[in-house]
């Protein structure tokens, strides 16, 4: 079992290094608008303000003391306007789990305990975002419940920005 707890400054470290894991993979993909992975102090800056956000919630995912993955949770408020109702909801800002552990139910667990956290806010709904390219994750996300909601599309009019997405895609196969 996972031993999940809020994360504190002194996971900041953990945090830098779950999130490079996740940024090389996006990298990968994408290079044209993803930089590598560095820790730096406009990064360190953004947990540390995470972490001091009332509603922003950061979990550890922890195995036998080791850090094994983490979940970043905020809570999202948007007024009604002129086509759309008020909407108060639960936003998966950021999840990963190392590579090494993967598959063995740490990510559901953390999930879970999103889901969790959502219903002891008194919201009913879980919001992410996902890169079309990421597969596992939206195999993943799909099944702990996350249905499709909407879509966001580009046109690249740029040919070199084009040619680089080509080039990452054949890459990969």
């Amino acid at each position: 079992m996972l031993h999940i707890r809020r994360a504190t400054l002194d996971d900041i470290p953990a945090l830098c290094d779950l999130s490079g894991a996740i940024q090389e993979g996006h990298r990968a993909a994408h290079p044209a608008y993803f930089k590598p992975h560095e820790v730096t102090p406009m990064m360190i800056a953004e947990y540390e303000a995470q972490l001091a956000d009332a509603n922003t919630y950061v979990y550890i995912g922890e195995k036998d003391g080791m850090v094994v993955g983490h979940i970043i949770a905020q809570i999202v408020e948007r007024p009604e306007n002129s086509y759309q109702y008020a909407v108060r909801y639960l936003y998966v800002a950021e999840m990963g789990v190392f590579k090494a552990h993967r598959s063995a139910g740490y990510g559901e667990q953390l999930m879970q305990q999103t889901f969790e956290l959502a219903k002891s806010l008194g919201l009913n709904r879980v919001i992410l975002n996902v890169w079309a390219f990421n597969e596992r994750a939206i195999a993943f996300y799909t099944r702990q419940g996350f249905v499709v909601r909407d879509m966001r599309m580009e046109a690249i009019l740029d040919e070199e920005e084009l040619l680089n997405r080509q080039d990452a895609k054949d890459a990969k196969r």
